[in-house]
């Protein structure tokens, strides 16, 4: 469990210090962008628990916070037993968006990634967002938001590159896929060549519509740019779009 930070008001930042795990690790011994994301996943989940916000809480009043969009920005490759300090803000909603700052640092302290979470609130019953909490729902966050990091990215014409699943070790407790393997899926479908001579520097995912566990879709990719990458997620039935997103090597 982490350890809150008291020098903010009102539980406005937690910390966590953990060793980046063998299995959290690609096969350049580079911690994965999902394997990071699920860290501060995690820690987000311990700071509202801390708080007062867990899941009998979620449950008694039908509601639950839905990830909309998250960037993430890699400024040095965390490798397997490495050491590092997490750190999460979270700030005060802007009318129906949460947003959370995530900050990794290594032994010296020097920031190694960044990532910028907004996330929503939705009643579990009508799957309507809530522009409001719910009465009983506490609001303890009142700092703005820590930094803002770009979400806007370059689009182009994608090609069908996979046909992929929301398997059953993908998704969570909401029977749907977690939002941090569509990063797993992204960097699966990314060139093996680049990968194995360049590291992941920034990554950008637009959630758009859930995926339920056992549905399939279709995987589409076209380079914007240098060592570049845009990424659409799609039902092959409609067309909708499940997710967006964008990655750079550097």
């Amino acid at each position: 469990m982490g350890q809150p930070v008291l020098s903010e008001p009102q539980g406005s930042s937690f910390a966590d210090a953990f060793h980046a795990g063998d299995c959290e690790c690609d096969a350049e011994n580079r911690m994965t962008p999902g394997a990071i994301l699920r860290r501060a996943q995690q820690i987000a989940t311990d700071h509202s628990a801390y708080l007062g916000m867990d899941t009998p809480l979620y449950q008694r009043l039908h509601c639950a916070f839905l990830l909309a969009k998250t960037a993430m920005e890699l400024y040095a490759p965390i490798h397997a037993g490495q050491a590092i300090r997490i750190q999460t803000w979270a700030s005060t909603p802007q009318k129906a968006v949460y947003h959370r700052c995530t900050t990794l640092y290594d032994e010296t302290g020097a920031t190694v990634c960044k990532i910028d979470s907004r996330w929503i609130l939705a009643d579990t019953r009508t799957r309507r967002i809530l522009r409001r909490p719910p009465e009983g729902f506490p609001t303890p966050y009142t700092m703005p938001p820590a930094y803002e990091l770009p979400l806007d990215f370059a689009r182009a014409e994608p090609q069908a590159v996979a046909g992929e699943t929301a398997r059953y070790t993908r998704c969570d407790t909401n029977h749907h896929l977690n939002n941090t393997y569509y990063a797993d899926i992204v960097l699966d479908h990314t060139p093996l060549d680049r990968l194995s001579i360049l590291s992941p520097a920034r990554l950008v995912i637009l959630y758009h519509s859930e995926i339920p566990l056992g549905a399939s879709f279709t995987l589409q990719r076209a380079e914007t740019g240098e060592d570049t990458w845009y990424f659409c997620g799609q039902n092959p039935s409609n067309e909708k779009k499940h997710f967006e997103a964008s990655l750079t090597l550097s």
